[in-house]
């Protein structure tokens, strides 16, 4: 299930998926290629560990790549990059007005769609709204809290929140019979469930890709301390971020994906 985008971007298979401008991907595209990075590396170690190779300074260049890379990570982010963008669902109205004007709103709508709420519900629905207003207030404070200590999280936030989609239609991608039996059953996703869920995965394959790495330099400083033993766990875990960035890019477009990928290889050649 793919959410349309106003002017659309598409991959292969012709499915419409949202998607940003190319400078709201390269920090996200930085921490991708580290990821690949950190597990070639990964592997090459356990390669030679397997090996028995006798040659100690070819382990303890692998080991020192995955030092700078783990424990002294580089900048994902760059000074001339776009920052997280959410917006205010009030508009940045003050408090009470906000919330009026988003009540009108939810009249109108329910209105085109032929909804009657009564009048009771409509009377309380401005303090409603007033305490999802503070709600949604403390979970962006926490949020940005989480970005300031990650800034894997604030890369991959600043793509995702700055995605385009178009509120109101979206493609489903289900077969003629799944759509038939949803509609016949008034169970369809509206176009913002949709896009709730699309977020919500891609929150969910960042949590794994944040945790997963600080897991393998946890691994990493252990590993360390028992002269490198066995990497087999540092693998395991470098694996499983592998997975898990491949999947949160497989809800951008193949064609942005390449291109961000591109800018950020010629960065690296002129660093």
């Amino acid at each position: 299930m793919g959410v349309s985008k106003d002017g659309s971007s598409s991959s292969g298979g012709g499915e419409i998926r949202p998607s940003a401008s190319l400078e709201y991907l390269l920090p996200a595209a930085r921490v991708g290629v580290y990821i690949y990075q950190a597990l070639a590396a990964t592997e090459e170690l356990a390669k030679l560990q397997k090996m028995g190779d006798s040659d100690n300074s070819k382990m303890e260049a692998k080991i020192q790549i995955l030092d700078n890379l783990l424990v002294t990570p580089p900048s994902f982010i760059k000074s001339n990059d776009p920052t997280v963008s959410r917006g205010d669902p009030y508009n940045n109205l003050p408090p009470l007005v906000g919330e009026v004007v988003a009540q009108k709103q939810k009249q109108k709508e329910r209105k085109l769609q032929s909804i009657d709420v009564g009048v009771a519900p409509q009377l309380f629905e401005v303090g409603e709204l007033m305490g999802e207003r503070r709600a949604w207030n403390r979970i962006v404070k926490a949020e940005q809290a989480r970005e300031n200590a990650s800034e894997v999280r604030r890369a991959l936030n600043i793509y995702t929140t700055n995605l385009n989609f178009n509120p109101n239609k979206y493609v489903y991608s289900g077969s003629k019979e799944e759509k038939s039996k949803l509609i016949r059953e008034d169970k369809l996703p509206t176009a913002r469930d949709v896009i709730r869920s699309d977020l919500d995965a891609r929150d969910l394959y960042r949590n794994v890709v944040q945790t997963g790495l600080d897991d393998a330099k946890a691994e990493f400083l252990y590993q360390k301390k028992n002269s490198f033993d066995d990497v087999s766990e540092l693998l395991g875990i470098l694996k499983d971020v592998q997975v898990a960035i491949d999947k949160w890019f497989s809800f951008i477009p193949d064609r942005d994906i390449e291109e961000a990928l591109e800018v950020v290889k010629k960065e690296q050649q002129k660093s």
